[in-house]
């Protein structure tokens, strides 16, 4: 299923371009602060989670291939270059391991699961419309740029897999003949995309040309209207990002790696904190859950 398909059976795609960029931009910008393994664990459980409400089992292949091994191998490599700490766990090769850098690779491969499972989720729901929306009073130059850049890359790999499948019918395939075989027949796909690509350069700027394109004035349209449901969204997200300045000012929801690992015993505060972070990410998938319950009484009724 396509991710525009996606999209549109999206609950949060409704919500205001404003209010979802401020929510990813908290989503993403904190466990990149927050290096606390209790935070980061909630911040991927959030976005696992609602990915898999918005893309089904092509999630799960997605987390089974790339993330997780993305993961593992940022888990496994710290350790191995990072020598810092002063708990010596053992010597490889005469380098010290260090408990130090095991946890912080740890904290770090969950950190970095956790950011590109979010990404996953804001490129299901922000499309080239939404982006325009945002950066196009400001900078359309810059929007045009994106939008076009958005738009061309899934249209690139959808023309390498239909050129592939003709020349494969030919027998001209990359997968047949000897390893100089399938690269000529590699570098003939890739010259047939090129050619393509400037081609549909052309098209598009003579199509933008006769469309009026970079007249003035220049006006834009959108639809989209800031609502209750937008201002509540964009509230809470505030709300948590000043309880994460407090929780941070306060040292609640400090941790130390190096050069000895430390962190705050678990307080009030921070049981607080947690669950109000952990709602605030959460939001997106209860939003799912309620539109699709609503959705399905709908059905009942009918």
């Amino acid at each position: 299923m396509k991710d525009t398909e996606l999209n549109n059976r999206s609950a949060f795609s409704a919500v205001h371009p404003v209010a979802a960029l401020l929510f990813f931009a908290f989503a993403l910008v904190m466990p990149m602060l927050l290096l606390h393994p209790v935070l980061l664990g909630i911040s991927f459980a959030a976005a696992v989670v609602w990915s898999f409400l918005l893309r089904g089992k092509k999630q799960l292949g997605f987390l089974l291939k790339f993330v997780l091994p993305v993961m593992l191998l940022s888990a496994l490599l710290n350790p191995v270059f990072n020598h810092a700490g002063v708990t010596v766990l053992f010597y490889l090769r005469y380098n010290p391991v260090t408990l130090e850098a095991v946890l912080y690779g740890l904290a770090s491969a969950l950190m970095l699961g956790a950011v590109i499972t979010w990404f996953t989720c804001f490129n299901a729901i922000f499309t080239s419309d939404k982006l325009i929306y945002l950066t196009g009073r400001l900078m359309p130059s810059l929007a045009l740029v994106i939008s076009m850049a958005l738009r061309f890359v899934p249209l690139f790999t959808r023309q390498a897999k239909r050129i592939a499948l003709a020349r494969r019918g030919a027998g001209m395939g990359t997968t047949g003949g000897n390893v100089i075989e399938r690269a000529k027949n590699g570098l003939s796909i890739l010259s047939a995309l090129i050619t393509w690509s400037l081609e549909s350069s052309v098209t598009t700027a003579d199509s933008m040309r006769a469309r009026g394109y970079g007249l003035h004035p220049r006006t834009s349209f959108s639809n989209y209207r800031f609502d209750g449901r937008d201002a509540a969204i964009l509230l809470f997200t505030a709300l948590g990002a000043g309880c994460s300045g407090l929780a941070a000012g306060f040292g609640a929801a400090s941790v130390r790696f190096f050069p000895s690992y430390k962190i705050n015993a678990c307080s009030p505060l921070f049981i607080l904190y947690a669950v109000l972070y952990a709602a605030v990410l959460l939001l997106p998938a209860a939003l799912e859950l309620y539109e699709a319950h609503k959705w399905h009484s709908s059905i009942s009724k009918i």
